[in-house]
């Protein structure tokens, strides 16, 4: 009966994978190949270059945050003003990590492949990408200091740029 039962407990253990915990970690993702068109209303665009966005997974949750200029401020900010972009569930396999969002216009289908680390931001049913970036991966504490590094930098660009004016 022993044999058999610490046979149970063997196979159950073995039958449910594990892919390595992605809780309180974030990638900040730069863009290689962005549609204007796609990109979310609330992310900064100096020079029609999308800044870079961060995405956090807690909680079997994701949350979006953006590099967002209100008025003269530049900033980082999560994108969860409506309820239509609350954090949301994610799934994951031994080589992506998905998950939906939705904008003010279009619902999203995300993929994160885990080795390369590219982004893909397709249309729902996933037969058109709109976005393709490159992530890096962080600590909780260090995604969120790289965030802040990230909206200083535009701000400090932000800020340079009027220098130049003579009026």
């Amino acid at each position: 009966m022993k044999k058999i039962s610490l046979f149970i407990v063997f196979f159950l253990l073995q039958s449910f994978p594990s892919f390595g915990s992605v809780d309180s970690k974030g990638i900040v993702c730069e863009c290689l190949d962005c549609n204007l068109d796609h990109i979310d209303p609330s992310s900064y665009i100096p020079d029609n270059k999308p800044t870079e966005i961060g995405f956090h997974f807690k909680f079997n949750k994701v949350a979006i945050y953006y590099i967002s200029k209100i008025g003269d401020d530049i900033k980082v900010s999560e994108n969860n003003q409506t309820s239509l972009r609350k954090k949301k569930r994610f799934s994951t396999d031994e080589n992506k990590i998905k998950w939906t969002y939705r904008d003010s216009l279009n619902i999203y289908a995300y993929e994160l492949d885990r080795k390369t680390l590219n982004l893909s931001k397709m249309n729902i049913i996933k037969i058109e990408t709109h976005n393709l970036r490159m992530c890096e991966a962080f600590s909780e504490i260090d995604f969120f200091k790289n965030m802040n590094q990230l909206s200083e930098k535009y701000q400090n660009s932000y800020n340079d740029k009027p220098k130049k004016n003579k009026i």
